[in-house]
């Protein structure tokens, strides 16, 4: 569990360098994780299907950006929107090699000791927490066909739709947080996961690009 607690650390170090959309930690964490120890079996698959899912949020930084720049003019904004789609790139791809390299059986409770300690103590509710983040995330990715047939079902404007569809999954959620269930698998196909001698490399490597991308921010912000 304890080298899960760190590949958990590496991201969050890594999402909070790069999602200030600082242009120096962006232009540096790219390439760095492009040269990650085991970067062929990386599941480039599920990153593009990840990327996809969000495009609609792409396209409102641009818009957001590009029509209302904080700063400069419309060329400004969008070089701005274009830095801030990658940072959040690199988070979906931290989050997918995270995902990837330690099971469902790791993160939770790695995640559930760092926020509230172990199962079934008086602070279990941070089990409870990252077992529901994980299935949600889960769902998120593997259940679209599921939730999208949910919702072709039932009757109703689109917003009485979309609100169904949601307090179904809320509700699935809490079934899976049942102690019965606990140990079921979430809905859909439970995600591969791959297991091999690098994952204590790659979990370094990552921690390593994060520390390095968050110095040379707190660095620019120094001399700025």
């Amino acid at each position: 569990m304890q080298l899960a607690i760190g590949a958990l650390g590496a991201v969050l170090l890594l999402s909070g360098a790069v999602l200030t959309a600082s242009p120096v930690a962006v232009s540096v964490t790219v390439p760095a994780l492009l040269l990650a120890p085991g970067l062929r079996a990386f599941p480039w698959e599920r990153a593009v299907r990840m990327w996809w899912r969000m495009k609609w949020f792409y396209l409102s930084l641009a818009l957001f950006f590009g029509l209302w720049p904080v700063g400069g003019g419309t060329a400004a904004g969008l070089l701005e929107a274009a830095t801030r789609i990658v940072a959040l790139m690199l988070v979906v791809l931290a989050v997918v090699w995270l995902t990837d390299r330690y099971a469902r059986t790791e993160l939770v409770p790695a995640l559930g000791s760092v926020l509230g300690g172990r199962r079934g103590s008086a602070l279990g509710a941070g089990h409870s927490f990252a077992r529901r983040l994980f299935l949600a995330l889960e769902a998120f990715e593997r259940d679209r066909a599921g939730i999208e047939a949910r919702r072709g079902r039932l009757s109703g404007d689109r917003r009485a739709r979309v609100d169904a569809v949601r307090e179904w999954l809320v509700q699935r959620l809490d079934a899976a947080l049942d102690p019965a269930e606990s140990e079921q698998p979430a809905p859909g196909s439970p995600m591969p996961v791959r297991e091999d001698r690098w994952r204590g490399v790659e979990t370094g490597w990552m921690a390593l690009v994060g520390m390095v991308a968050l110095g040379l921010q707190w660095g620019g912000w120094v001399t700025g």
